[in-house]
């Protein structure tokens, strides 16, 4: 028998959380590593989209003959996958900690 008593997690919380910085909805969910790896690839790509995506919006024409607009779009993809990817993540995980707990 374990003497620290387990709080049931909120899987709507661990979504929202997620939506708003993938990574908090796993630390919310005591996934302390893994949100951290999940806010540091999103802090990644946010930090490795910007030169692109400058040089992309100070060029003129077609938006898809602008240069770096193939990597914005893929760093766009990668962002949204990633953030996707949090959010059901941290709802399945607030889920199945809450049917652990349940669960004799």
């Amino acid at each position: 028998m374990r003497s620290e008593k387990i709080k049931r997690k909120n899987p709507l919380v661990a979504l929202l959380l997620s939506a708003v910085l993938p990574g908090l909805g796993q630390i919310y969910n005591t996934q302390i590593l893994k949100g951290l790896v999940l806010i540091a690839l999103n802090f990644a790509i946010s930090f490795l989209v910007k030169e692109p995506l400058i040089l992309m919006l100070e060029s003129s024409g077609p938006l898809e003959d602008r240069p770096g607009f193939i990597v914005v779009l893929g760093y766009a993809v990668a962002g949204l996958a990633l953030l996707i990817f949090s959010m059901i993540d941290a709802k399945k995980t607030a889920d199945t900690l809450n049917k652990d707990i349940e669960s004799p």
